[in-house]
């Protein structure tokens, strides 16, 4: 018989993680502050139509009972995108088809090409796949698309790009998407089209990189479509780099329940167009009455801004108290200065940030 803990001999070897996990720690959402009201820090969408609750409540007890299958929402998917279903492959959001294609990828000998700050799963993904990450600084301005190209060689498993970036909603344009798409072809590297924020954006380059043989495409339903709670993202690949995504993630990934609401949303999809109207039309009032209060912003095509202020804490802080949560980066590298404020696409709810900001910024911190 067993001896329970307590009276087992103290472990001279604990366990240890593998090297590529040490000075990792888990990702840490923000934290839920009972008194903020209007949260403006995860750049989460606008709540979903009726349409999608209703597919939601109509899912049957014998559905449930069954393992998922995302056959049919893949090939709406790719009705929508003009490719074949074997070129899609829904995901637990699509930080899941990020981390799949890491593992594809990358290994120790092969590297990330990527560029910072970005979404920070990226680079944890090459992390946890033992690969080494060779960052290109993008803080504003033009894509930076003779460094980053210059960067990429034989031994670049995978080159990342997230446009409209986070946190900086800047985007790639049109030429430099060509120039990297030439240098990874060259080199025989896969290049990830991050475009979560895309919908948002003046242009949308997917009709022009799904025909493409190295590059996955990753969208979500998380931003535009306001189902981030239901971790619901997809990537367009070439078939045979789709069925390495396929190996790469578990069975069931998504559930019944998310996949019904995704299959609703993405019919109201063409609905959500006053949404993204308002939402360009925030980012376009936000920046100039930011710049106007003296803060530094970038120009931004996401469902958010990034503004630079010579007290960031400050004015996170007179927010907080006025039950306004915006996302603040402390002291992650070039952006401790920078706060992140996620458009709301309401009036009454965008007149109450832009009070607030005018507020703190013209001398009433409360």
């Amino acid at each position: 018989m067993n001896s329970p803990p307590s009276e087992r001999t103290v472990m001279t070897n604990p366990p240890t993680p593998v090297d590529r996990l040490r000075g990792l720690k888990p990702y840490q959402p923000p934290e839920i502050d009972r008194e903020v009201t209007l949260r403006l820090d995860a750049n989460e969408g606008v709540p979903t139509a009726d349409a999608t609750l209703e597919a939601i409540r109509s899912i049957t007890s014998e559905e449930i009972r069954r393992y998922p299958n995302a056959r049919a929402l893949e090939a709406r998917i790719a009705e929508r995108h003009a490719v074949d279903p074997e070129c899609i492959v829904v995901t637990n959001g699509g930080d899941d088809a990020i981390d799949r294609l890491c593992r594809a990828t990358l290994e120790q000998g092969r590297d990330l090409v990527f560029h910072a700050p970005t979404f920070e799963m990226i680079e944890r993904g090459a992390r946890l796949a033992g690969a080494l990450s060779k960052p290109i600084e993008w803080l504003d301005g033009d894509f930076p698309v003779d460094a980053f190209v210059d960067r990429i060689t034989k031994r670049t498993g995978l080159a990342a790009i997230v446009s409209p970036n986070n946190p900086t909603g800047s985007v790639v344009s049109r030429d430099d998407w060509s120039l990297i798409l030439d240098a990874a072809s060259a080199a025989g590297t896969v290049v990830l089209a991050d475009l979560a924020y895309v919908e948002f954006a003046d242009e949308d380059p997917t009709p022009d990189l799904i025909g493409e043989p190295n590059v996955v495409v990753v969208r979500t339903f998380s931003k535009a479509l306001g189902l981030a709670g239901l971790r619901v993202g997809y990537a367009i690949a070439p078939a045979p780099i789709a069925n390495w995504l396929r190996t790469t993630g578990g069975p069931y990934p998504v559930s019944t329940v998310s996949l019904a609401a995704a299959g609703a949303a993405l019919r109201d999809l063409d609905a959500r167009t006053p949404i993204l109207d308002r939402v360009r039309e925030e980012r376009r009032q936000l920046t100039a009455l930011l710049i106007d209060l003296g803060a530094t912003v970038p120009e931004s095509q996401a469902n958010f801004v990034l503004a630079r202020f010579p007290d960031a804490q400050g004015v996170w802080k007179g927010l907080m108290t006025r039950g306004i949560s915006v996302r603040s980066f402390g002291e992650r590298p070039g952006l401790a200065d920078a706060l992140r404020i996620t458009l709301p696409a309401d009036q009454d709810l965008f007149d109450r940030l832009t009070t607030a900001l005018r507020d703190i910024l013209q001398g009433d911190p409360r």
